[in-house]
């Protein structure tokens, strides 16, 4: 009975003794560092026009070692998607082409292991000397929603986007829909919003957009007078229409699609996207209406690209910027492997290449045809694979 009893005491020291190097085992916080790098890069809607086309461009991303694609489905107020509320784009023949582009993207997406973000130019409304075909676009249909000059008369079309004014109820309502739309019916992981900025083909008229009635009537009933009488408030007013387009669609986005990330490419140098463009992107960020911005800091000057992108990391915050590489402005792979290099040395959360057709040739007009051209695309590709084996 005795020999029981000591037998019993001596089993539950040891259980005691286990349960207690078990409880003290710390375990260790998760490095941060060790959080997957982004690597992602841009896919123009040039890039694609078949089925075929989409699977191999993002195939090809797979074998550079990227895991996340900018994917652009809408252009020019048209779509690279069956939208509910926009037409077929015209690089698509103006009709559904028998395929769904984004639908595609994202099975192929799923199958390479890769985020696919739906890659939009918001405020674009128009791009061309010749109008939209379709009477449905909304060139045609609400010709009130372009911004106007003092004389009263839409941009002239032309190589330069005519765009939309985010000053116009209308205009924010029509976009809200559209991304609420996509975010909704589409299993993305992100949508990634672009030409979210005024842009001012002729410099001289940067004060005297948009003047239409609508947005002067507004603007007076806030201050009782012109924008010339009130140039400070004038600015303050076209940012918050921005401001308010974003919020729309973030809002929206968000409610359709709780778990998508939001981004924007941005103007390079937060504080002067924020002052010439009225693009207020830190605001954007603090209020939690988009998580990422990428400024297109697109520099072939090493130093300077270090030194704007330190400027927009005190502006958005380390984690919440990542740099945009221009490697179509590059002269070769070496300014690629000092920009990533850069990047990294900064704990950037990662980096975003524009883009696909500096890597593979593409139906692109941007694409540049040749052996030289061949050549450079397979340096630049042998570089980034050796860069993302870390």
């Amino acid at each position: 009975m005795k020999h029981r009893r000591l037998e019993n005491m001596r089993y539950s020291f040891v259980s005691l003794l286990v349960i207690f190097f078990f409880v003290s085992i710390r375990v260790p916080a998760e490095d941060p560092s060790r959080v997957p790098e982004v690597r992602a890069i841009w896919v123009t809607r040039w890039d694609y026009r078949s089925a075929a086309d989409i699977r191999t461009i993002l195939g090809n991303c797979r074998s550079l070692g990227l895991n996340r694609v900018y994917f652009q489905v809408r252009g020019r107020s048209d779509a690279f998607y069956r939208s509910n509320l926009e037409p077929w784009a015209e690089e698509l023949g103006g009709r559904d082409p028998g395929f769904d582009p984004l639908a595609v993207a994202i099975a192929e997406a799923r199958k390479q292991a890769l985020e696919l973000h739906a890659w939009a130019n918001v405020l674009a409304g128009w791009k061309g000397r010749s109008p939209p075909k379709n009477t449905t676009h909304l060139y045609h249909a609400h010709p009130k929603w372009f911004l106007t000059d003092r004389s009263g008369k839409t941009w002239r079309l032309s190589h330069h986007y005519t765009m939309l004014n985010p000053c116009n109820s209308a205009v924010r309502r029509h976009l809200a829909e559209v991304f609420g739309d996509l975010a909704s019916r589409y299993e993305i992981d992100g949508v990634h919003l672009d030409y979210i900025r005024f842009v001012f083909p002729e410099a001289d008229k940067r004060d005297q957009v948009p003047y239409d009635n609508g947005t002067l009537h507004i603007f007076r009933k806030e201050t009782t007078g012109f924008p010339s009488r009130y140039p400070d408030r004038w600015n303050d007013f076209r940012r918050r229409g921005i401001n308010t387009v974003v919020y729309d669609i973030s809002r929206q986005v968000r409610k359709a699609c709780p778990g998508c990330k939001i981004s924007a490419a941005v103007i390079r140098d937060l504080r002067r996207g924020r002052e010439t463009f009225f693009q207020d992107s830190p605001t954007w960020l603090r209020y939690g209406w988009i998580d990422e911005v990428i400024p297109m800091n697109y520099e072939t000057d090493h130093s300077r690209f270090e030194s704007l992108a330190r400027k927009d990391i005190g502006q958005a915050g380390r984690d919440r910027l990542i740099p945009g590489l221009g490697v179509h402005v590059m002269d070769g792979e070496a300014d690629l492997r000092k920009q990533i290099e850069i990047t990294r040395a900064l704990h950037s959360p990662g980096y975003s290449l524009f883009a696909y057709t500096s890597f593979f040739p593409t139906p692109s007009h941007a694409s540049s045809q040749g052996k030289r051209a061949d050549l450079e695309r397979q340096a630049f590709r042998r570089e980034l694979i050796r860069l993302n084996r870390r």
